[in-house]
């Protein structure tokens, strides 16, 4: 099998989208407070008390990080975090919900904004039922 024969599974594909954003976002990031305040990775091992090549294997994405270090480069860079768990169905940048079904189906609760709205488990789509 060639690698570009080589197909990763779903699940992993996943996880290497998550890593790649956070490595995407700390070089961002660190390049703006190189720029802004002449920040180095020494610097940030300093602040952190670990060596500069524990910084630089992060960064680079080189070295597994748990949420902890996560936070650590986080503070470091002197940045929040923020975290979005996205609609696999939606397109990026939308803020639509899917679309709802054109029958004559009524929803079970009292209006779209009722948190009691069923939802589908697989779909996320609301449940509606004929009145």
């Amino acid at each position: 099998m060639t690698s570009s024969e080589f197909e990763l599974p779903f699940r992993r594909k996943t996880y290497v989208r998550l890593i790649g954003d956070i490595e995407h976002q700390l070089n961002l990031a660190f390049d703006e407070e190189h720029t802004k305040r002449n920040l180095t990775q020494q610097e940030m091992a300093d602040l952190l008390n670990v060596d500069k090549s524990f910084i630089s294997r992060k960064m680079s994405g080189t070295s597994n990080m748990t949420l902890e270090t996560l936070a650590d480069l986080a503070f470091a860079l002197d940045r929040a975090i923020e975290i979005k768990l996205r609609s696999r169905t939606a397109p990026d940048g939308s803020n639509r919900l899917p679309a709802v079904p054109t029958t004559d189906a009524k929803p079970k609760s009292a209006g779209p904004c009722d948190a009691n709205v069923p939802f589908d488990k697989e779909s996320s789509n609301p449940i509606f039922v004929a009145a």
